[in-house]
């Protein structure tokens, strides 16, 4: 990664131009996805928590689900949209690959950080949150830098995977709609572990994102240091897929440009 260290000036100007055009001929431009987020999250707390009754363990409050539902929708929203985004950053910068030469694991580094613009708005947005319904955060906060880390990580860990096997394999984008449908429904986010039957729990323990995602309520929500059970199998597990992400782009973006 020392060589894309020294692009580094090329990719801030990727990410500022890719901001930029996202909302650009939009009438509320950057504020769609403050407004999106929120529509999303009242639509679950509703259904989940008014119509459903969905509470947290030992707890009848409906603002305290509320609050865990935030602090686990609001990461993975902006893991799921990033995700999908890096999936197709090869095949959508073709033109540079096949003309510029400079190294391709800029694309999809540089709409992971652009996307984090995403993560940190959802953040902001649970911040907000609980300071109505809580008052001010406690010192655990801290933490949630690391947090973010190892989520950008794990992101973009699969960005390098699955934009390059885009390249190779079409069907790769329109897969992931479903891919993450699935994975969301699979991940303690709207409900909380203790609602799957007992038998069946041990199957989040092979969810990445549960426990990318329990390090975050551990921070935002609970106010505690993360749980060293959640925490170092997803840190031990992010780095080794990262370093076997950045190993496979290289090995497979040989053939970049015969197939763009």
């Amino acid at each position: 990664m020392t060589s894309i260290f020294e692009y580094r000036g090329l990719i801030w100007n990727f990410i500022k131009r890719d901001i930029s055009q996202k909302y650009v001929g939009s009438l509320l431009g950057l504020y769609w996805s403050i407004v999106n987020p929120i529509i999303t999250l009242i639509i679950y707390i509703l259904v989940f928590g008014v119509f459903l009754k969905v509470r947290l363990p030992g707890d009848d409050n409906i603002w305290d689900f509320a609050l865990y539902f935030a602090a686990g929708y609001l990461p993975w929203i902006a893991f799921q949209e990033t995700v999908i985004r890096a999936t197709s950053s090869i095949i959508n910068n073709k033109n540079y690959i096949k003309k510029v030469p400079f190294p391709s694991e800029i694309f999809p580094i540089y709409v992971t950080l652009s996307e984090c613009v995403n993560l940190l708005i959802g953040l902001g947005i649970f911040f907000i949150l609980f300071f109505i319904l809580k008052g001010v955060p406690t010192i655990f906060i801290l933490l949630l830098p690391f947090a973010i880390i190892f989520q950008i990580m794990f992101t973009l860990s699969l960005a390098f995977f699955l934009s390059s096997g885009a390249v190779y394999f079409r069907d790769v984008p329109q897969m992931l709609a479903a891919i993450f449908m699935i994975w969301f429904w699979a991940t303690p986010i709207a409900y909380t572990v203790n609602l799957i039957p007992t038998g069946f729990q041990w199957i989040a323990t092979l969810n990445p994102a549960y426990y990318m995602l329990e390090i975050y309520r551990d921070s935002l929500f609970y106010g505690k240091i993360p749980d060293l059970n959640n925490m170092l199998p997803f840190v031990v597990f992010v780095l080794v897929l990262f370093i076997g992400s950045i190993w496979f782009f290289r090995k497979t973006k040989r053939g970049f440009g015969e197939l763009l």
